[in-house]
């Protein structure tokens, strides 16, 4: 499968997903194509101007209406709410987990001024950074998320998704 016929499909799967939201008047691209560029953005794993370097010479074809590298970015932040339509719906039998992420050696905390995370004890092993949780399904897909930083949350981590809440691992930071 080519890159093109990738995009496409991801493309038609994420517009069956996101027919329903309007486009508004102002806007060049439609939401499926904003939602289309965000996933190939995550998929993709590299920083902002990498992608647009990728995208903007080879695949302008696909997305005529490109904006500009920051206008693009900025449609990401301001319409993130829309990755909630992909997400599953809870069922009774599921599973929460946290995970510690490292944003810095521990040696290097407190060099700079507006470090992100802080220092905290996961999988016994001390880092400095913040945790990620994932809600899940009985079919393993993802429900719902959150994460933490700065020992915002040191009982643990609590979702609440379609109404249902879950509370896991109290045992995160110590």
């Amino acid at each position: 499968m080519t890159t093109v016929e990738c995009i496409t499909t991801l493309f038609y799967e994420v517009d069956e997903q996101m027919h329903a939201i309007p486009k508004p008047p102002e806007v060049h691209l439609w939401p499926s194509e904003v939602g289309t560029l965000g996933l190939l953005h995550a998929l993709k794993g590299v920083g902002n101007r990498a992608f647009s370097r990728w995208l903007t010479p080879d695949y302008r074809t696909l997305f005529p209406q490109l904006p500009e590298r920051t206008r693009l970015f900025r449609l990401f932040r301001t319409h993130q709410d829309w990755t909630q339509v992909f997400l599953a719906a809870p069922t009774v039998l599921g599973g929460i987990d946290t995970s510690g992420i490292e944003l810095l050696h521990p040696l290097r905390e407190g060099r700079s001024p507006p470090q992100i995370g802080r220092k905290g004890l996961s999988n016994p092993r001390w880092i400095v950074g913040g945790k990620l949780c994932l809600l899940l399904n009985q079919g393993g897909v993802i429900v719902g998320g959150a994460c933490a930083h700065k020992r915002q949350d040191k009982h643990g981590c609590s979702l609440i998704t379609h109404g249902h809440a879950a509370i896991g691992q109290p045992s995160f930071w110590r």
